[in-house]
């Protein structure tokens, strides 16, 4: 077994569930003309299956994507000579990084010594990867991440409002068919971006208003509802309207550092693929979020350079990765008159615990600023219903408040 960033003719490549973003994903490969398939959604067979093959001192999404690894290859058309998983990598404090390592080991010693692995790296903003095709792949998985989040958004914008229960779900499972066929046949992903918005508008909705809760931490949990306990439906059920960090923000983040990198080290030809990639990502982010503007109340994302300003105040920003994104994301949805922040992190996450020292700091910067830390390993909380409880009582008490942050900005 061995890592290949390239080696893929032939193979099928099969891509970790985190979010629905996992479908553009994978129809960018298909698209580059490579097989591609997401796997299924973590389950409970998910979690035994990992823990089986973990010693449950790593974190909840090291185990998670562990098992559902072992689900694929235990599948009777699982063929391994002809397989790739895509598992991506990054420095840091995360023990992420390591997540193709211990798979890599694991699947060793099943005897599946033939499966590869596809680990682009986050040092490199993901560029080192497919070949010939990398310029093509990188624009269309792109483009189609962030069609998908831009469609998530708008299902937590919509579905707390509307008036027939399954209405807003509807049409959202079927704009994500719609921008995985446009991102798989090189249908015009703007033009599909410009109906899906028109089909969430026509949406019935109550007029009501609810406190606007943002949702941070690390990516994985944060973004995948099984392992966070289905925290955003949770939340909309005690009556708040959720906003999650999206999937593409930490790419925006690992084309930032790497930007930074190549100015820093004066490689002519890093800086101008950097100049490029930013061009092509801000102009993407731009165009999809256009006809969605005001529905989504013209909150598009913040940029990097200015979230990592936000941090400044708290983190040393040499330290990286998700702490200072967390941190940051925070301060900018108070700036934005949130009525509070979930940070959601598995146990024995190290960034996870740097924002929660952090936390308190920062809570009382903004006069008690409603604030909670949710840890999962994967074990059902029994308590989890009272906390959000609690929080959602302090968060209606804070709706409409000004605080430093907001009437500064």
């Amino acid at each position: 077994m061995h890592h290949t960033n390239t080696g893929i003719a032939g193979k099928k490549v099969y891509i970790p569930y985190m979010s629905d973003a996992a479908y553009a994903l994978s129809a960018a490969f298909r698209r580059c003309g490579v097989d591609s398939a997401v796997m299924d959604e973590p389950d409970e067979s998910t979690l035994d299956f990992g823990l089986k093959f973990t010693n449950g001192n790593e974190c909840m999404p090291c185990f998670v994507t562990t098992g559902d690894i072992i689900k694929v290859i235990e599948k009777p058309d699982f063929d391994a000579k002809k397989s790739a998983f895509f598992m991506p990598t990054s420095p840091g404090p995360c023990k992420f990084g390591q997540y193709n390592r211990l798979h890599e080991m694991v699947l060793d010693n099943l005897g599946y010594n033939e499966v590869e692995f596809l680990v682009p790296s986050a040092q490199k903003s993901y560029t080192d990867f497919i070949g010939d095709k990398a310029t093509l792949f990188r624009r269309v998985a792109w483009q189609g991440c962030v069609a998908v989040d831009t469609l998530e958004k708008a299902l937590y914008r919509v579905r707390p409002y509307e008036i027939t229960k399954g209405d807003t779900v509807s049409v959202y499972k079927e704009c994500i068919n719609l921008v995985v066929d446009a991102t798989e046949n090189g249908k015009d992903i703007y033009d599909t971006m410009d109906i899906c918005a028109k089909k969430f508008e026509k949406i019935p909705r109550k007029d009501e208003s609810r406190p606007l809760i943002g949702i941070v931490g690390e990516i994985f949990l944060r973004l995948n509802k099984f392992t966070n306990n289905f925290t955003t439906e949770k939340v909309e059920a005690l009556g708040g309207e959720v906003s999650v960090v999206p999937t593409y923000k930490w790419i925006t983040f690992t084309t930032y550092e790497y930007t930074v990198n190549a100015f820093r080290s004066r490689k002519v030809k890093d800086m101008l693929l950097s100049f490029l990639v930013n061009y092509y990502q801000r102009k993407d982010e731009t165009s999809m979020f256009k006809p969605f503007k005001k529905l989504l109340r013209n909150h598009k994302e913040t940029s990097i350079k200015e979230i990592l300003s936000y941090s400044k105040k708290y983190l040393d920003l040499s330290l990286g990765g998700e702490a200072i994104l967390t941190v940051g994301e925070s301060v900018d949805f108070a700036k934005k008159g949130y009525s509070g922040v979930i940070s959601i992190h598995p146990f024995h996450c190290m960034p996870g615990s740097i924002v929660q020292i952090v936390s308190k700091r920062f809570r009382e910067d903004l006069n008690n600023f409603p604030w909670i830390n949710l840890w999962f390993d994967g074990q059902e909380s029994t308590n989890l219903m009272l906390r959000l409880e609690a929080f959602m009582h302090q968060a209606r008490q804070w709706k409409g408040v000004k605080n430093d942050f907001s009437e500064a900005a």
